[in-house]
């Protein structure tokens, strides 16, 4: 047990409430209670009688006999020259549990689709909160950060500056919408690199992707509107939208990208489409140009919103990138949610929407509700990241390594896997797909996969409609091109044994 310096601070009982009461009683029944629901537990040290008899203003000698009386029902400990503790016997003071004396609402319906989405593919819900487990460095978990490839004594150096002297100031909150000079970065960085036309006002800061998307829906969608979602895709999203109480219309994904013909039919009435064009997880597909017109098209013959994501898409290795839909948005109906997460690493917790213009006002005033700001130094640290020209020289080295490592997955897989596997797209990013015949399902062949050392994502496990697809996504960005090799090497053998039994199998039924 960790010794504490000094006493746990606690509140001085409701003289309100206790006022025919002693301070002795009073005294005793405020640590009687703290003990028995828990907030004292165990091994706690209480202040001493004279710091609680200052800091609640009674007579230290009415502390000191609550204490006594305490003590001698073993539920505090006394030590010479050491100060007061909580008893490990008084852990027999916590009630149990009694679940039939009480009234509970049930949960939300969307909490509940929530539980059931993710309890697919993590088994406990209560995964949800170890993502260190779920983000290990293991070959070749699809969503591994690159974050050995980021310049940290760089950002260092920027953080200790934003914290300076100088700008003490910003230690007070900042503007809703985000620095005016990290909202100019940003749309230079967009403009550089995206060729979109958009003015620093347009971009908001925010915490994160969703909160973006939260964002976002607050202000456009209503209660039971109908949202198209790539499928598949992340996974999380579709949860998100169920929460925010939209309805979750899965849009299958093919070699041209987002199926539009196929969410026309399935839901014509959709008020949104949420989809990422250029760097689609987890299929790596990219939507053609062809297949945007006729969303925009359809978007606005229909009146929806379409919202573009932007992850990753600065790590391109087939050419110039497809041109943004913000660019080919005529009637404002376009935003853009993008995040620097990936590309710099995903504890940063800075993102950003692009809105259109006459949008801004209500959008910023929704963000000033739903939390007024985002970190200032972050903001700060960030700007200077951009406009220094450190992004654009992490970029060059991020994009050199990863293509290395986007051609030792090609040359590995070539090499190893069955030819009846068909690696997917590799134009951008950090992952790709193997995808599997039918009768191997790709949900046993990640299981058997763990089993040797390899990570990869069954895709089915991340569709609305499980029939969309039978793959296994994997991540090469953040592997060393040796460690490509070797895992790529024992999915190919997992794949064959997988393969002859599925045969013997078959061949025993046709008997």
């Amino acid at each position: 047990m960790v010794k504490q310096a000094s006493g746990v601070v606690m509140a001085a009982p409701n003289a309100a409430r206790n006022e025919r009461v002693t301070r002795r009683v009073r005294v005793y029944c405020a640590l009687l209670d703290a003990i028995r629901t828990g907030s004292l537990r165990p091994g706690t040290r209480l202040p001493s009688s004279r710091q609680l008899a200052a800091e609640w203003g009674f007579a230290r000698g009415a502390v000191d006999e609550a204490f006594a009386q305490l003590q001698q029902e073993g539920l505090i400990e006394r030590r010479v020259g050491d100060g007061s503790y909580v008893a490990e016997a008084a852990a027999g003071l916590l009630p149990a549990a009694d679940s039939a004396a009480r009234r509970v609402r049930p949960l939300s319906r969307s909490a509940e689709q929530v539980l059931e989405r993710f309890s697919v593919y993590l088994g406990k819900p209560k995964q949800l909160e170890l993502p260190h487990v779920l983000l290990a460095e293991q070959a070749l978990y699809p969503r591994a950060p690159l974050t050995k490839a980021f310049p940290l004594e760089v950002w260092r150096r920027l953080i200790a500056r934003a914290h300076s002297e100088a700008y003490r100031d910003h230690l007070t909150y900042g503007p809703a919408a985000g620095l005016p000079r990290l909202r100019e970065a940003i749309a230079r960085h967009l403009s550089l690199t995206r060729g979109m036309l958009v003015s620093p006002q347009q971009v908001l800061v925010v915490n994160s992707p969703v909160h973006g998307i939260e964002l976002i829906s607050r202000v456009l969608l209503e209660p039971g509107d109908k949202v198209w979602l790539e499928d598949p895709g992340h996974a999380s999203m579709a949860a998100l939208f169920q929460v925010l109480r939209a309805q979750v219309v899965g849009v299958p994904i093919d070699a041209d990208g987002l199926d539009v013909a196929a969410g026309k039919l399935l839901a014509p009435d959709a008020a949104a489409v949420y989809f990422h064009p250029v760097t689609q997880f987890p299929l790596a597909v990219r939507t053609s140009t062809q297949r945007c017109t006729e969303l925009m098209h359809w978007a606005e013959q229909s009146g929806a919103w379409i919202i573009e994501g932007n992850f990753n898409d600065e790590i391109n290795h087939g050419g110039n990138l497809p041109v943004s839909l913000q660019s080919m948005d005529v009637s404002d109906r376009v935003m853009m949610m993008g995040t620097f997460e990936g590309i710099m690493y995903p504890a940063l917790r800075v993102a950003y929407v692009v809105v259109p213009e006459r949008l801004t006002q209500v959008f910023v005033a929704m963000r000033g509700l739903l939390g007024d700001h985002t970190n200032t130094a972050l903001q700060l640290a960030l700007t200077w990241f951009i406009d220094e020209g450190h992004l654009n020289i992490h970029l060059r080295c991020l994009r050199e390594r990863v293509r290395e490592r986007r051609d030792a997955l090609r040359e590995s897989a070539a090499k190893h896997l069955p030819p009846w596997a068909r690696l997917g797209p590799l134009d951008g990013g950090t992952h790709a797909c193997i995808h599997l015949p039918r009768e191997l399902a790709d949900r046993e062949i990640t299981r058997q996969l763990r089993t040797v050392g390899v990570i990869a994502l069954a895709v089915s496990s991340s569709c609305i409609d499980p029939r969309h697809a039978n793959a296994l996504a994997i991540g090469y960005g953040a592997f060393e091109p040796a460690a490509i090799e070797l895992a790529v090497a024992k999915i190919g053998e997992v794949l064959r044994r997988a393969a002859i039994a599925q045969r013997y199998q078959a061949a025993g039924e046709n008997r």
